[in-house]
């Protein structure tokens, strides 16, 4: 009989990473284990309908709930775990997924995505004192009372055992990072000139440092004339004054996930600039994997997880301490090898171990 596993997630909402990190892994698990894994998403209540919709367009099995009130009061939704639940076992996407579920399952495992206290404290990313308090306590909760522990990079456990000053044992853990479900083989053929194009990819959250992103690409472009800039994200008013700047050399789109390969793999450089704060230290940016993938070379800041070391270690982009240095063109023989950087590091087969560990143990 296969093991039986719920992966839990609440008040998360399908989108790019939703895709890769959640339905890619349940997918992945129950093609190359022999296990069951059921994938059980509560979303916000006035999203259900929408969110149920796409979630289930893309993972028909999935089983996708309302939370019934405010995201804090979990206990109200927590009964619907009732008739869904033969005491399996329970892997649990982030902090507020962990409490949630804690009670309902005989074994319950964190899959760890960020230093949450920190981001709190930092950036205050949820916007109300009550919810800063919940997402502080129920972090304490989950890195104290997990069966076993999936962490996004090494840097995260260190977080946990020093900040926290929880002991997490290293034989319940593993490291999985941000990880793709395949890597193209294939790049866009550069154009016969002698442009260089660096692009930025992703949101615009107070710690993806973009502020910071913009001033440092104004500067690149005005000390290289050969620069242009592709930015994939939602227009904004710093992305219009660099197009009034450098109006034919700054060009701005928003597309489709499955249409974000394509425009990585038509450039040289993938940006990926953060601030040097506890939230970013410890991080595992599926973004890093990514560029690396359509064969860019990676500008990172230094501290980003344990990614800043890697670029260094394999020789595959810059770390940016203060101004981005004079960039020259990326040629295909270099592309071929970051693509094959990101199959030999980044897939979800390269970490298969990893979750064999993690279906053993639990």
């Amino acid at each position: 009989m296969k093991k039986q596993i719920h992966y839990i997630t609440y008040n998360d909402i399908y989108n790019g990473v939703y895709q890769s990190q959640v339905i890619d892994v349940v997918d992945f698990l129950n093609q190359n284990f022999e296990v069951e894994v059921s994938l059980i998403s509560f979303v916000p209540a006035r999203l259900w309908l929408a969110q149920r919709k796409i979630i289930k367009a893309k993972y028909p099995q999935a089983k996708v709930f309302p939370i019934l009130g405010s995201v804090s009061d979990w206990k109200r939704t927590q009964f619907i775990l009732s008739f869904i639940n033969n005491k399996t076992i329970a892997i649990c996407r982030g902090t507020l997924a962990f409490r949630f579920a804690f009670e309902k399952y005989n074994k319950i495992i964190y899959d760890g995505r960020a230093a949450v206290a920190a981001e709190v404290k930092e950036y205050n990313v949820t916007g109300s004192k009550e919810l800063d308090e919940l997402f502080i306590e129920t972090e304490l909760f989950a890195v104290s009372n997990a069966s076993f522990f999936i962490s996004v990079s090494k840097k995260l456990i260190s977080y946990w055992q020093n900040e926290l000053k929880i002991n997490v044992p290293e034989n319940k853990t593993v490291v999985i990072p941000c990880t793709l479900s395949s890597v193209a083989n294939t790049t866009k053929k550069h154009r016969k000139n002698n442009k260089i194009k660096v692009v930025y990819s992703g949101g615009t959250g107070a710690w993806q440092s973009f502020d910071k992103v913009v001033l440092l690409l104004d500067d690149l472009m005005q000390r290289q004339n050969n620069i242009e800039v592709l930015f994939l994200t939602k227009l904004n008013k710093e992305i219009e004054r660099l197009q009034q700047k450098y109006p034919r050399r700054c060009v701005q789109k928003w597309v489709n996930h499955h249409e974000v390969y394509n425009e990585l793999s038509s450039c040289d450089y993938g940006i990926l600039l953060r601030e040097d704060k506890v939230t970013n230290q410890v991080a595992s940016p599926v973004k890093f994997a990514e560029y690396l993938n359509a064969g860019l070379s990676i500008l990172i800041s230094p501290n980003i997880g344990d990614f800043s070391q890697f670029v260094i270690d394999n020789d595959c982009g810059i770390v940016v301490a203060e101004e981005i240095p004079t960039l020259l063109k990326i040629e295909q023989p270099e592309k071929t090898r970051f693509q094959q950087l990101c199959q030999n590091n980044f897939t979800k087969e390269v970490v298969k171990e990893s979750y064999a560990k993690l279906i053993e143990l639990s």
